[in-house]
């Protein structure tokens, strides 16, 4: 009993003696629970007069895990990607919606809160999240300390910014229940065992777009818008190819090439029925695939 006095006695001795010596401010609450004055930066001045003024655009960039999955191991943002990361996403997000519909269709439907993660998030099932989307009110970005500003990863990025919000668009008006009848056959729950090659062959625009109807509707916005018609038209060509001549072992029920057109058009109808956006040029007058394709190359300064 004696040496158990002697092991406590020390102990509390020295924990007595460093709370004295580095005694707790009451009127100063430690950082991170709440009441944290943090003087703006630069940072976030720029996040006010180019997103927040205008569109009510809120930017987190600082660490709050509050705002992520608590059982995920990811890392903040560098604070000088913000800028970069974000003048993309206003230029080729923004932008080209806003000069389709005009400013009030970005304030009504872009979601208020960006949260930018430095990390990619790491799923069980062996894939990757890049973003999601919160009922349209909040976008998370992962993996933007990866950003470079080449042309691949800013396709990348961008690529999820526009999908993220066509899930908003649907998720406020849904597109035609006819989308899901085109390929039922073709989800699969575990769609990361799908290859490029085989989503093509079933008339899925990615191997992702077979998760869903509703991520299959998303991509195919995203993707065309991102990418481009003409990488578009190759994909169509690609997949009425092998419909002409299926390699060996493959059997092929229904022409992928007519399923693709057949979600090209309610992509199409969708968006100019629903909310006045043309997808493609009409006449003189530019759609969107050509407005986000203008940005993008502009960006990249190619």
């Amino acid at each position: 009993m004696r040496s158990l006095k002697l092991y406590i006695v020390p102990l509390l001795l020295l924990f007595a003696l460093s709370c004295e010596e580095k005694p707790l401010d009451p009127n100063k609450m430690p950082l991170g629970l709440g009441g944290d004055d943090i003087p703006a930066t630069y940072v976030d001045e720029w996040v006010y007069e180019n997103l927040t003024k205008d569109y009510n655009i809120n930017v987190k960039y600082r660490w709050d895990h509050s705002e992520l999955d608590l059982n995920k191991t990811l890392v903040p943002v560098k604070e000088e990607l913000v800028i970069p990361v974000m003048e993309m996403v206003k230029q080729i997000w923004i932008e080209p919606y806003e000069e389709l519909v005009g400013r009030a269709f970005v304030c009504k439907l872009a979601p208020k809160t960006y949260v930018l993660v430095g990390s990619p998030q790491y799923n069980s099932n062996g894939t990757m999240t890049v973003g999601e989307a919160e009922g349209g009110k909040k976008i998370t970005i992962f993996r933007l300390n990866w950003f470079s500003g080449d042309l691949a990863m800013v396709q990348e990025i961008m690529k999820t910014v526009h999908h993220e919000f066509a899930h908003t668009m649907h998720q406020t008006i849904m597109f035609p229940t006819t989308y899901r009848d085109i390929t039922p056959a073709g989800y699969l729950s575990n769609w990361s065992t799908t290859t490029d090659a085989e989503a093509n062959q079933l008339g899925f625009i990615s191997p992702y777009a077979r998760s869903t109807p509703e991520e299959d509707f998303v991509e195919m916005i995203a993707r065309i818008a991102v990418y481009g018609r003409d990488w578009w038209e190759d994909w169509v060509a690609t997949a009425q190819a092998t419909y002409n001549n299926p390699p060996a072992g493959v059997v092929l029920t229904y022409n992928p090439a007519e399923a693709l057109r057949q979600k090209e058009s309610i992509v199409v109808n969708y968006l100019k029925d629903i909310w006045g956006i043309n997808f493609y040029d009409e006449q003189d007058e530019k759609g969107l695939v050509t407005l986000v394709q203008e940005a993008i190359y502009e960006y990249v300064g190619e």
